[in-house]
């Protein structure tokens, strides 16, 4: 099994330290993650300025761009073979419910399965690594049911999970969630600069909206692993029928017969 991972916290981070060496003793693991933290960078490619790629001295290498970017690169020539799996992580802090949208956590794993390769993207609940050795070995415990399952190398399918920080003995089985919902976000952060300035913050996510049962932030308060399968396709098929008749009204009309353009 070949897997390459990446992150949005950077190479360097404990996250995607640990899960190299959970992943690397069941399967041949190549690391390309940014060089600096790109949290909240989603799928964003970098499109108007080269990209570098540079190995450090553990063998990783590093990107000066986005997670998104260094999937990408890996996948398009970097690597020079296609890999049987694309997990990213473990980022520092959730990914649920609307965070989902926003994480370069889950933007990287995703940029792994629009190339047609299965993906998993790895989270701890809460931040500052708190217990990461335990998220590692049930990351590397989810791998390989997956292969065991013959679902690694095959058709395409995209996981985000997230992991209670609790010793490994003491997490609860895993719980298949839809994901939850989150307020607004925090009011943005206003300071002055040293030149007088005036320049904002974006603020914190909000609380929990949707944390009932079935949700991810459910599962996850209640100390189980939460896996959520995602899909790319954002389409609003239920409002279909609806937005079919509004785009019939929005339609420009015939014009009655008789009034054609002025002469």
């Amino acid at each position: 099994m070949k897997i390459l991972i990446s992150n949005d916290d950077g190479y360097q981070a404990p996250g995607i330290v640990a899960l190299h060496d959970a992943l690397q003793s069941i399967a041949d693991v190549e690391v390309v993650a940014p060089e600096h933290n790109n949290s909240a960078k989603s799928n964003a490619l970098t499109l108007h300025s080269p990209l570098y790629v540079h190995r450090a001295a553990n063998g990783f290498r590093y990107v000066n761009g986005t997670p998104a970017d260094c999937v990408h690169i890996a996948l398009t020539g970097l690597l020079g073979y296609r890999p049987d799996l694309v997990v990213s992580g473990i980022n520092n802090g959730a990914n649920m419910g609307d965070d989902t949208i926003y994480s370069g956590t889950v933007g990287a794993a995703m940029e792994g399965y629009l190339f047609g390769i299965p993906a998993i993207a790895f989270s701890q609940v809460d931040k500052g690594w708190g217990e990461i050795e335990s998220a590692a070995r049930k990351a590397r415990e989810i791998v390989q049911q997956m292969e065991r399952q013959k679902l690694v190398g095959e058709a395409p399918w995209l996981l985000n999970v997230n992991i209670p920080n609790m010793p490994f003995e003491a997490l609860r089985p895993i719980r298949l969630c839809r994901l939850g919902r989150r307020h607004a976000a925090e009011r943005v952060i206003e300071q002055q600069s040293p030149r007088g300035e005036l320049m904002y913050w974006i603020g914190g996510a909000g609380p929990a909206k949707d944390d009932a049962e079935g949700t991810d932030f459910h599962a996850t308060a209640q100390g189980h692993v939460a896996i959520t399968p995602l899909k790319v396709d954002l389409t609003d098929h239920e409002g279909l029928g609806y937005w079919a008749q509004t785009a019939a009204r929005l339609a420009p009309q015939d014009e009655p017969a008789g009034q054609g353009a002025p002469s």
